[in-house]
């Protein structure tokens, strides 16, 4: 429910406003510190205030971000893992364990292993205006040229499942004799309409539509690879059957337009920066210190290892 200029915290004073400005705001400011600060969980002494949920919440990643402002029962489990975490953390503590020496060389690793990562991080920090339109409408163009094609090819289907009987494997051989000798002279989608067993492509002229080869069959991908627009292969074998195919056309697989994938597009380019960054830094750095392996000594000792 939306509300109304009555219905906030200081409207009840507007008298006071008029009458003692100064008394009116002091109220307005403990209410709303009140309200940062009311416990919205609790687990044992652990509390979670909405200054609390705050932070939780903008430190999750975005996909979770934006679950928990739709879906409330996902914020709750947020809440209760939290509190459950600084439970474990404090049990720990309460019983001396960040004092176990086990312990303090594992947090000692971990804290090396964060800063590492922390540092890492700021030697491949993108600049801001990477990258510009010009490297985005490159990279979209570039990806444009490169995409595999896919064929509008029809097909007349002559069914003889592996396992067929002698008799139907003879029947299947004949009518694609039969068909071979005709598709030289005849129309192909004529002559699916009449010849095809699959019925729903048979009805349109054995016409599939546009397929990607990765879509296809091996084999069918293969020979559909060599055929020139209008040209006809086949019969080709497969475990359903043999199969006539038609090209009648390829193009380059479509993609969507720059402004529907320029935001993917950016994050992919960002990315890739980030790591080129960090690659760079790391063979910079591992460059000067001329890291030399002992390889003799090293396989001596490696059958030991645990």
């Amino acid at each position: 429910m939306r509300n109304t200029p009555d219905d906030h915290p200081c409207a009840s004073f507007a008298a006071i406003c008029r009458a003692a400005p100064l008394l009116a705001l002091t109220l307005c400011v403990q209410i709303s510190h009140a309200q940062s600060t009311a416990v919205l969980a609790k687990g044992g002494s652990i509390e979670l205030s909405a200054a609390d949920v705050q932070m939780l919440v903008a430190a999750l990643p975005e996909d979770a971000r934006k679950s928990v402002h739709s879906n409330l029962p996902a914020l709750e489990q947020v809440l209760r893992a939290e509190i459950a975490q600084r439970a474990i953390l404090a049990d720990a503590r309460a019983k001396g364990f960040q004092h176990d020496a086990n312990a303090v060389k594992q947090l000692a690793r971990v804290q090396d292993e964060a800063l590492m990562r922390l540092w890492l991080a700021s030697k491949a920090t993108v600049p801001a205006d990477y990258p510009t339109d010009a490297q985005v409408k490159a990279t979209y163009d570039a990806a444009k040229s490169a995409l595999p094609l896919e064929y509008h090819i029809a097909q007349i289907f002559i069914s003889v499942p592996n396992g067929s009987d002698a008799s139907k494997v003879a029947a299947a051989l004949k009518k694609a004799t039969d068909l071979s000798a005709r598709l030289a002279a005849a129309d192909f989608a004529q002559l699916a309409r009449e010849q095809s067993d699959h019925a729903d492509s048979a009805k349109n002229g054995g016409d599939l539509g546009f397929i990607a080869a990765d879509r296809m069959l091996p084999d069918i991908a293969k020979s559909v690879q060599s055929l020139s627009n209008g040209q006809v292969t086949g019969p080709l074998k497969t475990s359903e059957g043999l199969h006539f195919v038609k090209l009648i056309e390829s193009r380059p697989i479509a993609l969507p337009p720059l402004a529907n994938v320029r935001d993917r597009l950016v994050a992919d380019l960002r990315a890739r920066k980030a790591q080129e960054l960090e690659r760079a830094y790391i063979a910079e750095l591992t460059g000067k210190l001329g890291i030399s392996i002992n390889e003799i000594e090293l396989a001596k000792l490696q059958p030991t290892l645990n």
